[in-house]
């Protein structure tokens, strides 16, 4: 699972375009070798928004989840992630 922890600490430190923070948050983790794209399912979760930020759900193989939150800037162009939780 060390994979897993160079992907959080990499996406901890990610900032997209707003509209492409789902498929960054893929792209990550097919990068640091958690699952390959397929295997990788990211959706919006507003229930689980906090302080203002959007929450995304990563499920890898239909179980394993990291809740993604990201605050979108004064221009709401970029969105910067603030913090991962490991469900």
């Amino acid at each position: 699972m060390e994979n897993l922890k160079n992907a959080i600490e990499r996406l901890k430190v990610m900032e997209c375009p707003t509209g492409q923070v789902e498929g960054k948050i893929a792209d990550i983790l097919e990068e640091y070798q958690v699952e390959n794209k397929t295997g990788i399912e990211v959706i919006r979760d507003e229930a689980s928004d906090a302080n203002e930020a959007q929450a995304y759900v990563a499920k890898i193989n239909g179980s394993k989840t990291l809740t993604v939150l990201a605050t979108s800037g004064t221009d709401d162009y970029v969105a910067k992630v603030v913090d991962v939780r490991e469900n």
